[in-house]
């Protein structure tokens, strides 16, 4: 059986990091940035804010974008639109260039998310989705490793400015291996054996939606699915994940250099340290998830309950952290945070588990859009809170309580469940099959 699938998800892996390593650069030279233009904490809210302004309608287009024309070619066009808008920000003047500049470049990465959950449908067994998903997912935390000390280094020795130029390059690079190593689908790519095809979808069948519920599809409509409980609730937990997660990518740095006293040139190593939290969270969260999965024999069920337990342990650890007098002892407790914070990314393996197939991208991109409103809103937030108290522990509160209201979202919304996944050798036989055919077509 062939493998291409796991060079597929490669891309989409290296995708990943460079879409979170060139979306952190802002935040990591803020102090370089504040330092020439001298811009008040709630101005620079808003232009941390300004990328999601364009980010967050752009998730949806880009769910509809690739349920149209396919991976292949909404993930060229998406990486090409981001690599050259990014360097934009090099040649700023004002606020106002600088919010234009974001505005850009947040229209390039809106539509990536949703993109690559397709990607993922496509060219993986349903009772992979959680692993395949965050390990994918993964890179959006190994880019800020990779990234943060880079930008850092530039930034003391050329300027702020040419680390932005050299951002862009390493997308540009990744457009032209990208168009000749993947394809939309297994069925599509010339190097992909009948047996790995049938490997991929021997469980798509047992999702509502796919090949045996192709009738079921017709009579489903994505306005429907926009109203059903499951896809509020898991909005409104992505929302809550979101706030966390992009207050931290937004102002840590800041808070960090402000609040807690870190050298700017210090930065690149303290800063890092959460993102290697992020990315054993991610790893192990998508991990847990499928092991349980196998378990139980439901879809559904394992995910839900790492969403619960997963953000109940966000507010626990980071609404306090503020808090805590010693540095080191914060710094902990804001790794253990981010560690389940990303853990908890279940939210797109749900939609993949309970809506029908035609309607992934699409639901995939909601969900998205709905989670970039707190991008939106968290940087604007946390800049207003810290000009008119002086503090960021009030800022951190919020990201605690919207996480146990995320959390409770989901306990009491989802409550659909997908059909039982058939025992593993049941699904593994049209792969067998496959390949015995395959043999025999050789010998002959």
């Amino acid at each position: 059986m062939t493998k291409v699938r796991y060079q597929v998800f490669a891309m989409n892996f290296v995708a990943c990091l460079i879409n979170y390593g060139d979306r952190i650069a802002l935040s990591v030279a803020a102090p370089f940035i504040l330092a020439e233009f001298h811009f008040s904490p709630a101005l620079w809210g808003i232009i941390l804010s300004a990328f999601f302004w364009t980010y967050s309608p752009f998730a949806l287009f880009g769910g509809f974008m690739v349920d149209r024309i396919g991976v292949r070619k909404a993930y060229t066009i998406c990486m090409l639109v981001w690599s050259l808008t990014i360097p934009l920000t090099a040649s700023v003047w004002s606020a106002a260039s600088l919010i234009v500049a974001r505005l850009l470049f947040g229209a390039g990465e809106g539509p990536q998310a949703p993109i690559s959950t397709k990607l993922t449908a496509n060219w993986f067994p349903m009772r992979q989705t959680s692993t395949m998903l965050n390990l994918a997912q993964s890179g959006t935390t190994v880019g800020p490793i990779i990234a943060t000390p880079l930008v850092v280094w530039a930034c003391t020795t050329m300027g702020w400015r040419p680390a932005f130029v050299i951002l862009g390059a390493f997308g540009l690079i990744w457009c032209a291996v990208w168009w000749f190593v993947a394809r939309d689908r297994p069925q599509d790519h010339p190097r992909s054996d009948a047996a790995e095809r049938a490997y991929v979808i021997a469980d798509h069948e047992t999702v509502p939606g796919t090949a045996t519920a192709a009738a079921a599809e017709a009579e489903v409509r994505f306005w429907s699915l926009l109203r059903t409980p499951y896809v509020l609730a898991l909005a409104i937990a992505f929302f809550a994940y979101s706030w966390v997660l992009f207050m931290f990518l937004t102002w840590y740095p800041t808070y960090l250099v402000d609040a807690r006293g870190v050298n700017k040139a210090d930065l690149g190593g303290i800063a890092t340290i959460p993102w290697v939290a992020a990315t054993a969270g991610l790893i192990a969260g998508g991990f847990v998830a499928d092991r349980f999965i196998k378990r139980s024999g439901s879809f559904v069920k394992p995910r839900k309950w790492m969403i619960v337990g997963c953000l109940i342990a966000v507010a626990v650890c980071f609404g306090p952290s503020p808090f805590v007098q010693s540095p080191t002892l914060a710094l902990v407790l804001v790794c253990v945070a981010i560690f389940f914070l990303l853990a908890s990314y279940q939210y797109q393996a749900l939609i993949v588990a309970l809506v029908p197939a035609a309607y992934t991208g699409r639901l995939a991109g909601v969900i998205q859009m709905c989670s970039t409103l707190a991008g939106i809103l968290a940087p604007i937030v946390t800049g207003a809170v810290v000009e008119a108290t002086g503090s960021y522990t009030s800022a951190f509160l919020v990201g605690g309580a919207l996480s146990v209201v995320g959390a409770l979202a989901v306990l009491v919304l989802v409550r659909g469940e997908a059909p039982d996944p058939p025992a593993v050798g049941e699904l593994l036989r049209p792969a067998a099959a496959a390949l015995r055919s395959d043999g025999r077509a050789r010998r002959e």
